[in-house]
């Protein structure tokens, strides 16, 4: 139930064209911090392969940390981030982002907004 509501709230958020923050799913869908099982970061990571399986970019570049406004670190530890800018474990945590990181951030949060847009 809280993977179809985030999903639609993820959703909602892409047709706007705008980003959601991390807390603000943890408050609305109570999760806790943390990036597996049923925690904020577990979730969404279980809706993203769901999207991806049907070929849709998912909705990870658009939920953002509310002091930066970009993904956290961790977000650059992922399997099917550029070789390139694929973060070793020790910088997962890290929430600086260089500014190869950000453009790759805006560039996906572009194409997730324009095939929401497109596919919804």
């Amino acid at each position: 139930m809280v993977r179809e509501e985030m999903r639609r709230e993820l959703t909602r958020a892409a047709l706007e064209r705008r980003t959601i923050t991390y807390g603000y799913l943890m408050k609305k869908f109570e999760l806790a911090r943390g990036d597996a099982g049923e925690t904020v970061v577990g979730v969404l990571g279980e809706i993203d392969r769901e999207e991806s399986r049907s070929g849709a970019p998912g909705f990870a570049a658009i939920v953002v940390r509310k002091d930066t406004g970009y993904p956290g670190g961790g977000f650059f530890c992922w399997e099917d981030i550029p070789a390139n800018l694929r973060r070793p474990r020790e910088r997962c945590q890290d929430p600086k982002l260089s500014q190869a990181e950000k453009d790759f951030v805006r560039g996906l949060q572009e194409k997730i907004w324009a095939y929401y847009r497109d596919h919804t």
